[in-house]
């Protein structure tokens, strides 16, 4: 069955047609062969079919996009609502890890109780040896004991290098998702280092800043660690690539609720929870600001970044710090430190 349209042109070119005065016959053939054409055009079953599939086609790319919007919805608010809850257990980081960072400001600390509280985590403290030898920290000396890592670092480096060996073992660790949380664990340490170096250009402390560049991103982290209990409507788990997005915009709530079950200093948990917000009230964190710049800066010298595109904030941070007019210069450290981070067991 032709299309009404269709039968209607038919209907035309089968009837006599009217002689136009100004065409002749001629005229009237042509006029006769255009008619037959279109009805033709109109009638292919070929291009009904294409335009059906076309439409067909539209519709599914519109479903599956809002099929798509609405899993990333339901992935969210399933990693809200797990770490909202009263039962949620974090990543444990040693106990030993926070009272190093509170004993390196305090002067008076002795030397023997700072070996006494690395060598209570044996496993951590192999780590911390490990570091210490690298090129970034020994500068070529002998590095072999933990009392020549404390006596070659000094009490408050030593604390920040247990810090991050502690980390990299208790929280940047999944079996499930390997590969992405080893490039979380180099983003994060290369973030640490810029930062710090980043924090001494303005004349500031680098040792909070560096704890706060390696813990910026514990939310993708805690978020990976609970994504293989997760699963979808049809019972299955979820890859990385579905998760990415989910993971980008709860990771700093996240943050900020496990910063808060370890009991960190308030200064250091709101600039985790706030890295990529810098700016609040009209105001800005310098160290939410350089946090967000370094995270930047590791983006761009190849410590990977899980999700998200940190350019533009990146570039806001160091436009507060008016350094934007020397982009090649913050890339050119960013690219210094992973070389001398190479030799480093992070």
């Amino acid at each position: 069955m032709l299309p009404a349209r269709g039968r209607l042109l038919l209907q035309n070119v089968r009837q006599p047609a009217r002689l136009n005065p100004r065409l002749g016959k001629a005229g009237e053939g042509q006029s006769a062969r255009r008619c037959a054409s279109a009805a033709a055009k109109v009638a292919s079953p070929r291009a009904v079919t294409r335009g059906v599939e076309g439409q067909a086609r539209l519709l599914s790319e519109r479903v599956d996009g809002a099929a798509s919007a609405a899993s990333e919805q339901v992935l969210i608010d399933e990693l809200n609502r797990t770490f909202a809850s009263p039962d949620y257990q974090p990543p444990l980081l040693p106990a030993a890890a926070l009272e190093l960072l509170t004993l390196a400001r305090d002067p008076n600390v002795s030397f023997g109780k700072i070996v006494s509280l690395l060598e209570s985590e044996p496993l951590i403290a192999a780590r911390v040896l490990r570091i210490a030898q690298s090129p970034f920290y020994s500068g070529g000396a002998r590095v072999q004991t933990i009392d020549d890592a404390v006596m070659r670092l000094g009490i408050r480096t030593i604390a920040l290098v247990f810090t991050e060996a502690a980390t990299n073992a208790q929280v940047f660790s999944s079996e499930v998702f390997r590969a992405p949380m080893q490039a979380l664990r180099q983003h994060s340490t290369v973030t640490a280092h810029v930062a710090r170096k980043l924090a001494e250009r303005i004349g500031q402390s680098g040792d909070r800043i560096y704890v706060c560049g390696l813990l910026h991103d514990i939310g993708i982290a805690a978020c990976l660690l609970v994504a293989p209990t997760l699963r979808g409507a049809d019972g299955r788990g979820f890859t990385f690539d579905q998760l990415k997005l989910p993971i980008y915009a709860v990771h700093e709530t996240a943050a900020d609720t496990i910063a808060s079950l370890w009991s960190l200093p308030e200064g250091l948990r709101w600039v985790i929870a706030h890295h990529h917000g810098f700016a609040s009230g009209g105001h800005v964190s310098p160290m939410a600001a350089l946090v967000c710049l370094a995270s930047w800066i590791a983006s761009q010298v190849d410590a990977s970044v899980i999700v998200g595109n940190e350019t533009e904030q990146g570039l806001a941070a160091a436009r507060h710090f008016r350094w934007d007019g020397d982009v090649s210069a913050l890339i050119a450290l960013g690219n210094k430190v992973v070389q001398q981070l190479s030799g480093s067991d992070s």
